[in-house]
């Protein structure tokens, strides 16, 4: 299965464990339903706001 970023549409796509992905050009995660993240300092995942 190939994967896009939905934030900046990078191929760099790296699984995190089920249903969860990181991408390595913009730094964000993201889910199968297409909700993205941004990683806090202290690991917590806190939803990305555009």
């Amino acid at each position: 299965m190939l994967l896009n970023c939905p934030n900046c549409n990078s191929k760099s796509i790296g699984k995190i464990n089920n249903n969860q992905y990181y991408c390595w050009d913009c730094f964000v995660e993201f889910n199968d339903r297409r909700q993205i993240f941004t990683v806090a300092e202290d690991g917590t995942l806190m939803a990305f706001e555009r």
